[in-house]
């Protein structure tokens, strides 16, 4: 976004609310209605039960008024009202206003009740189908946009629509059907009584018109404004060792308060557009009680009306006064929660953000170790240069293949389009005779599992942390698993073994027994093909013994391909690739390759010199 205030005046500065690049879909006002149509359409009946009740409610407000404009012409002239005079008339509309402000109390009350708890599931639909959107999304678009703008809209976006829209929905249904109501009892009256109200509407439109205009695109660039500083501040905080070495301290935190400055400077302009809201409503209010009384006393002279009919239209458009207000008080709450509500519709309708699921796809029949085929893999980052330039290739199946080659050639990605983490620009690749973009998700994952070398371990415990890859798993599997990966020693000495808190406020592992926890995932979900995308390389000398072992462990009876930073994990594999710009240079065995005297061979000498 731009940082300078667009000069619409001499006297103003007015922010720029344009919008942000490099972020998450924003819904569009047909997305959100289709959305919302959606999630309440099981709760319709519910939903306009809510409705009936509180129009019902609101119409009953007409009485109190309509009997005291009636007390009115009883006293002044001794017109009966409810067919009765003198004192019985007063005590008989004093129980009929009674029971007109009991009876809407418990319609009101109950309409109210029903549409909390319509609203209240339909967020609680959206909360999930949000963060299921969240999770879903591919890396690479998350990567493009920044870890924060994701964040913001799944925390704070969902904050406040949730709390604007419980506190301001069935307010807003309430005041509106009392203005609706009032005005037709103001029409019923005197149709000249409504045409002061209907004079004044032009004014009303032009304010919340005004309004309109500029405050949701205000509030949708502060939300923006707000990710990009979650992103500067997430960013900062993970890479706080390399912002220290290089003395960056100054440069971000310039950055940081950039954006803060600026939410700040668009929160400001929020409210000036607030305080010209309630000026013009103010004024509108002020101006139509004096031409109701105007036109009341006009009336009177020309003895049209009585003097109760005007006191009732008085008292009507008095009672405007709390729903209009109530409405535009409204009208700030909900303009925030509508910038909210279209950016975490955005991340549910994200375009592309979930593999598109084949219903006729075969999955990888369980027990195989099929090969891979590699088909003029091409694959490029938006905007970037060529990683993978027309790659085909096989692996045979259970077989290992290692990826050796200098840092850029492409390894990583070419095992994350093997995964399916990342789509491919064109080609294909297939497992066994199964083209994996036709693989769900599920499928997929049940197919094919990818180490890395940062392995997270999951707030919990142990035991916990291993069921993510078999939930059905018992006590024995999860025990073998690790004993396989050689994790069984520390595992034992843990104060309540599987039971242990780990991770986060718990047992803080290092990164081989991270590492070993994530390798024991992989046998629990026992796939068919494996990829190793350097996931011994933060073992360091002490514990790389006992992580290469549990990886060939991992790797034994499956189609794997490992990603080498180690090439004595090269002279173990079945077939080494070795990869230049993206492509691979050479092939063949570790000791084909030596004796072939190429790039390889090089590499193994300047290898085992430094060993």
């Amino acid at each position: 976004m731009q940082s300078d205030a667009v000069a619409p005046g001499a006297r103003e500065r007015r922010p720029d609310v344009s919008g942000a690049c490099n972020a998450l879909h924003v819904a569009t006002g047909a997305q959100v209605r289709h959305v919302l149509v959606t999630e309440l359409r099981p709760h319709l009946l519910r939903f306009c039960a809510s409705l009936v009740l509180l129009i019902a409610g609101s119409a009953l407000g007409l009485v109190t008024p309509r009997l005291m404009g009636g007390l009115v012409d009883l006293v002044r002239d001794g017109h009966p009202l409810l067919g009765r005079t003198g004192t019985t008339a007063v005590w008989f509309s004093a129980g009929a206003m009674a029971a007109s402000v009991g009876a809407m109390a418990v319609l009101t009350g109950f309409g109210y009740v029903l549409m909390a708890g319509t609203v209240e599931r339909v967020i609680a639909s959206l909360r999930e189908r949000v963060i299921a959107g969240g999770i879903g999304m591919p890396a690479e678009r998350i990567e493009e946009v920044g870890v924060g703008d994701l964040v913001s809209r799944t925390t704070d976006d969902v904050a406040e629509m949730t709390r604007a829209v419980n506190q301001s929905l069935a307010s807003l249904a309430i005041g509106g059907f009392a203005v609706a109501v009032t005005v037709v009892g103001m029409a019923l009256l005197d149709p000249r009584f409504l045409g002061v109200a209907v004079l004044l509407l032009p004014v009303y439109v032009l304010f919340v018109h005004r309004y309109r205009t500029h405050a949701p695109n205000a509030y949708l660039c502060q939300r923006m404004e707000m990710a990009q500083r979650a992103t500067g501040i997430l960013a900062s905080l993970r890479g706080l060792r390399t912002v220290r070495a290089f003395n960056l301290q100054a440069s971000r935190r310039s950055e940081i308060g950039d954006h803060s400055w600026r939410a700040v400077e668009l929160g400001v302009w929020i409210r000036i557009l607030i305080n010209r809201l309630f000026g013009g409503i103010n004024l509108a209010e002020y101006t139509g009680m004096s031409g109701v009384l105007v036109t009341g006393w006009f009336l009177v002279e020309r003895g049209e009306v009585s003097v109760g009919v005007v006191t009732t239209a008085a008292l009507y458009f008095l009672r405007l006064f709390q729903p209009i207000g109530m409405l535009v008080v409204l009208i700030d709450p909900l303009a925030s929660a509508a910038a909210s509500l279209r950016r975490v519709v955005g991340v549910i309708v994200e375009p592309d953000s979930r593999p598109v699921e084949v219903a006729d796809a075969h999955g990888i029949p369980p027990g195989t170790a099929p090969g891979l085929r590699l088909e003029h893999l091409t694959f490029s980052y938006p905007g970037g240069r060529t990683i993978l330039d027309d790659v085909t290739s096989e692996v045979a199946p259970g077989t290992v293949t290692a990826l050796v080659g200098a840092s850029g050639a492409g390894k990583s990605t070419l095992g994350a389009l093997i995964a399916g983490c990342r789509p491919v620009s064109s080609g294909r690749v297939l497992i066994g005779t199964t083209d994996a973009s036709t693989l769900t998700p599920g499928q997929r994952a049940r197919a094919v599992c990818l180490v890395t070398q940062g392995a997270h371990v999951f707030a919990g415990t142990l035991r916990e942390d291993l069921l993510l890859a078999r939930p059905d798993a018992d006590d024995t599997a999860l025990v073998d698993a690790l004993r396989r990966v050689g994790a069984d020693d520390w595992v034992a000495a843990l104060p309540d073994g599987l039971d242990t808190v780990v991770g986060e406020r718990g047992q803080v592992l290092g990164p081989v027994e991270a590492q070993q926890v994530a390798l024991a995932r992989v046998l629990l979900v026992d796939p068919p093909v494996v990829i190793l995308d350097e996931a011994t390389a933060e073992a360091g000398a002490g514990g790389g013994t006992a992580l290469e072992e549990a990886a060939w462990n991992v790797v034994h009876g499956r189609t794997a391909v490992i990603i080498a930073h180690r090439l004595d994990q090269a002279v173990r594999a079945d077939e080494v690739w070795l990869m230049e710009s993206g492509r691979i240079v050479e092939r063949g065995t570790h000791r084909e390759l030596v004796e072939q005297g190429g790039a390889y061979a090089d590499l193994w000498a300047a290898w085992s010199r430094g060993r």
